[in-house]
């Protein structure tokens, strides 16, 4: 290997509490290079080819969980997308293990081992990574113990508490979520659910709801009761009638932006409105394993349907 890509791929990690591999250009060169042993395919995105093989549901997930790995491996200078994970080795794939361990749950941690191992597959299979160096790095012991944050047990007044600090907020983002927390609690959808939702999913005139799970690609219907109606009629007259996600981002400028929101700003969404409320960090599967009040159901499930052809 030339000495510029193994200046890179072999640099020791920061010796820091949060370990992160430093990717520098080479002095004397505008970026690392491919070498002998590592044939250069142009235009092959390892990346885009992984997520290509997930199914839709997944891949938004697994997109956010590749940019965080690449932004920790690079100290934020690249994402999934621009990363060289061909040139990763067993020192850097540990120490990104090591810090999703300490940083999340072992679920989420495992899922982006998931996501890091399936990149660095397709960088083997198109010969772009070595069988040993890919053995190697990719072997890795899951994550396991318990979630370092404990689930909440909301009751039906949390809950409302929930609710009228989201109505508090008169801005779009205030909207957004009530219409989100009716869904997450009533619908007990997950978050992959929620931001594959798409506007034309929802008939306003007969307040149902179709949702697809991320995973099967089964999807189930959903009648909503009047306050969900009200919640979710009244965070899309605040978005608009394009076409296009139901959930948006939301700016501090209380602009509506025309993209689809994320899982984590979903996450971040609950944090903000269990703060709001007195309530302790509340994160949406805390929603979904509510306490179920039959009075204060947001929404009834009407049928589950197969799984879509497409």
């Amino acid at each position: 290997m030339s000495g510029d890509f193994e200046g890179w791929a072999r640099r020791p990690l920061r010796s820091s509490p949060d370990p992160a591999l430093l990717l520098r250009e080479p002095t004397g060169s505008p970026a690392a290079r491919p070498t002998s042993d590592v044939p250069a395919m142009t235009g092959f995105d390892p990346a885009e080819a992984y997520l290509a093989s997930l199914g839709p549901g997944s891949r938004r997930t697994m997109r956010e969980a590749l940019d965080k790995l690449a932004r920790w491996a690079s100290d934020g200078r690249c994402d999934a997308t621009t990363l060289p994970w061909h040139g990763l080795r067993i020192e850097h794939t540990a120490a990104l293990r090591t810090r999703l361990a300490a940083s999340l749950a072992p679920a989420t941690a495992n899922k982006h081992l998931a996501a890091l191992r399936g990149v660095l597959k397709q960088c083997w299979r198109a010969g772009r990574m070595p069988a040993e160096q890919y053995q190697r790095a990719i072997d890795l012991p899951s994550v396991r113990g318990e979630s370092p944050r404990r689930a909440q047990r909301l009751g039906p007044d949390d809950l409302e508490r929930l609710v009228v600090a989201c109505e508090s907020d008169r801005t779009p983002a205030g909207a957004r979520d009530a219409a989100l927390l009716a869904l997450l609690y009533g619908a007990q959808l997950r978050r992959s659910e929620a931001v594959a939702l798409d506007l034309a999913d929802y008939d306003m005139e007969a307040g149902e709801l179709v949702a697809r799970s991320a995973g099967s690609g089964r999807t189930r219907r959903f009648r909503a009761n009047p306050d969900a109606r009200n919640a979710l009629e009244r965070w899309i007259g605040q978005r608009g009638r394009a076409p296009g996600p139901l959930f948006n981002p939301v700016n501090k400028g209380g602009r509506v932006e025309p993209r689809r929101l994320s899982e984590q700003a979903i996450y971040i969404a609950c944090q903000k409105r269990a703060a709001a409320a007195g309530l302790p960090p509340t994160s949406p599967e805390d929603l979904r394993r509510a306490e179920t009040d039959p009075a204060r159901i947001a929404v009834s499930r009407l049928a589950e349907g197969a799984s879509s052809p497409t």
